[in-house]
């Protein structure tokens, strides 16, 4: 059982939900499907991947091996600053060169609003640890539901199956004594507030 919860939150870890987000974006049936061509997709993951995960994770791995950090899982709120901040910076690299290519400028728009979703992650962290697990899912969850209410794209399967799947990552989370119940409810909810409203917003300019 171990072992099972252990991949599980390997597998829905933060840093990867940018990555399930763009190739749902690309595999929704809507026109970015069809508008952007097989060598300017492979730009996007490439972007996508090296700012949202790459460069993370290797920040994260530094701080580990300069006893920055205790380890990688960083289970104290002192230790998540600093990869928190790292990540921050990243996404700003990556929304730069997604905004400057010839790309609808949706993919401009996901990865600001997790840009701002990692902003409220970092203060908040500053008080209190909230699971960033619960944020991550917590905001791809919002980010359907935006991209359908602007798009008016079907995605209601890849919503059932985020929900159930964001049990299941809270569950595995309680059952790991990583968070309390507040701080799996307060992530989830945080995520999805913040980028649901960040392209609730939008939808209203």
């Amino acid at each position: 059982m171990q072992r099972i919860t252990q991949l599980i939150s390997v597998l829905l870890h933060p840093l990867f939900m940018p990555l399930y987000a763009t190739w749902i974006l690309l595999n929704s049936g809507s026109y970015l499907s069809f508008a952007v061509s097989k060598p300017m997709q492979t730009v996007i993951y490439m972007i996508v991947l090296i700012t949202t995960y790459i460069l993370p994770a290797i920040s994260s791995w530094f701080l580990y091996q300069k006893g920055v950090i205790k380890s990688l899982e960083m289970e104290t709120r002192a230790e998540r600053s600093l990869p928190l901040f790292s990540a921050i910076v990243s996404y700003i690299a990556g929304l730069y060169l997604l905004i400057k290519l010839p790309l609808p400028k949706i993919f401009a728009v996901m990865l600001s609003g997790g840009l701002i979703v990692l902003v409220a992650a970092f203060l908040i962290n500053l008080r209190w640890k909230i699971s960033l697990h619960m944020l991550g899912i917590g905001g791809l969850m919002g980010l359907l539901l935006g991209f359908s209410d602007i798009f008016h794209s079907n995605v209601l399967l890849p919503v059932i199956i985020t929900a159930l799947v964001s049990g299941l990552l809270a569950s595995v989370r309680l059952w790991r004594n990583a968070h309390s119940p507040a701080q799996i409810y307060v992530g989830f909810l945080t995520g999805f507030v913040v980028q649901y409203g960040y392209f609730w917003g939008l939808e209203r300019l």
